[in-house]
């Protein structure tokens, strides 16, 4: 599966189901268990008759993006955030409105119409989304409210391959992940969970959790970089410097154990990694530490998090999969709380 494919893919929270189609499409064959449950979390398993540990990879599939929450007379459609994004970074962004991916613009009235904080601070309430539509009724029929809005924003490489952007690196990163260590002949069960509405609430892997009941979690995910201009000098998470392993964030602790045999494996790999910086933001890690699971985060670093683009360095994902695979070849190393 390419990276390039997972991103374009579209599927805000609670509407991932061409994400997950395209996931079951590229599973290998030889797997024991391939289930969709009711929240629409698509669950994997593979070496179930293996002995323990019981390792579950978590990665999820919902982007940020907008949401349709009405009209205007003269055709325009109201959004909300869906996922987090600040008002700032959207106005003027090309869109995708639908299933059936409707193209738009977001929209705001221009600075020499303004007076005041609205110049400068854009407010959900001052947006909108123009789809070309003449008035109300067909702006209802052609994007009800409660639509999905992504952005539509293509994907590219820079010509020495080096890095990438495109939308929804988070978390279609560690989706891609996740599917590289699926089929390999591990000796242990692993489970993969390619989760749903993670960016509003972790819900899916609330329920995720409570049907596998692994013994150890990895949440593969895609983690703030502070390493531009108005970032904290030598204080963030960087891209090229690898894979980022996580101590503490705003939703949970690393286990020890699993922290300490992730940096094991960067090391005897031989591959750049770093310890993720700063303790703000959370992931599906969150979700686990609080069900009393072993768990850590391991993620990719992103510049631009919850914005219509973002960029991440190739070489930190080729990186993170070289580590990924040496953790689990050694994961009965894990040491426990004895």
């Amino acid at each position: 599966m390419e990276l390039k494919d997972l991103c374009l893919a579209r599927g805000t929270s609670g509407r991932e189901e061409q994400v997950r189609a395209l996931v079951r499409a590229s599973l290998p064959g030889g797997l024991d268990s391939v289930d969709v449950d009711r929240m629409g979390n698509l669950l994997v398993a593979q070496g179930t008759d293996r002995p323990g540990p019981r390792v579950l990879l978590v990665a999820h599939m919902d982007e940020v993006g907008l949401m349709v929450t009405g009209h205007t007379s003269d055709g325009y459609l109201r959004i909300r955030s869906w996922g987090g994004v600040p008002p700032s970074v959207v106005a003027g962004k090309p869109v995708l409105v639908g299933a059936q991916g409707l193209r738009g613009a977001v929209g705001r009235p221009p600075n020499h119409l303004q007076h005041g904080e609205g110049r400068t601070t854009p407010r959900y309430e001052d947006l909108y989304v123009d789809i070309g539509a003449e008035d109300r009724e067909t702006a209802r029929r052609a994007a009800p409210v409660g639509e999905m809005v992504t952005f539509d924003t293509p994907y590219r490489e820079t010509p020495d391959g080096s890095t990438a952007t495109c939308k929804a690196f988070d978390d279609r990163v560690g989706v891609w992940l996740a599917l590289g260590m699926l089929g390999h002949p591990w000796d242990f069960p692993l489970h993969v969970a390619f989760t749903v509405q993670e960016e509003v609430g972790l819900r899916g892997a609330q329920v995720a959790l409570r049907a596998v009941q692994p013994d150890l979690v990895l949440a593969l995910e895609a983690t703030a970089a502070a390493d531009t201009p108005d970032a904290p000098v030598g204080r963030g998470t960087r891209i090229g410097g690898g894979p980022a392993l996580t101590t503490l964030d705003r939703s949970s602790r690393a286990d020890e154990g699993l922290r300490q045999a992730l940096a094991r494996a960067g090391e005897s790999a031989g591959v750049p990694w770093q310890w993720r910086r700063g303790i703000g933001g959370g992931n599906e890690a969150g979700a686990a530490w609080l069900q009393g699971y072993r768990s850590a985060g391991f993620s990719i670093p992103c510049r631009y998090l919850h914005a219509p683009v973002s960029l991440i360095s190739l070489d930190d994902l080729a990186a993170a999969r070289t580590l990924l695979e040496r953790f689990l070849e050694n994961v009965r190393e894990v040491r426990t709380h004895d």
